[in-house]
């Protein structure tokens, strides 16, 4: 599409299981129905495309949409969202 995309790009997650399942291939008899999703993003985290980054609550932007916050919160990821 012509589009230049810079990496690794940084995924912002605030689930710290999550980023370490991304990170340490590890199946077990819970985890093995991801399986094959689990793989594909270590397959780039190890290449150097996807850096996961881990980013807590006051600092998730996308709690505007999937949370119900404070009026302070709200406002504060609201204008970064909207600028």
């Amino acid at each position: 599409m012509g589009f230049k995309v810079e990496v690794p790009i940084t995924v912002r997650v605030d689930n710290m299981g999550a980023i370490f399942m991304a990170e340490n291939m590890q199946v077990s008899q819970r985890t093995k129905h991801i399986d094959t999703r689990l793989r594909f993003v270590n397959q780039y985290i190890d290449d150097g495309f996807i850096k996961i980054k881990f980013v807590g609550t006051d600092d998730n932007d996308a709690d505007l949409f999937t949370k119900n916050l404070s009026k302070d919160v709200h406002d504060r990821h609201s204008r970064k969202v909207v600028t």
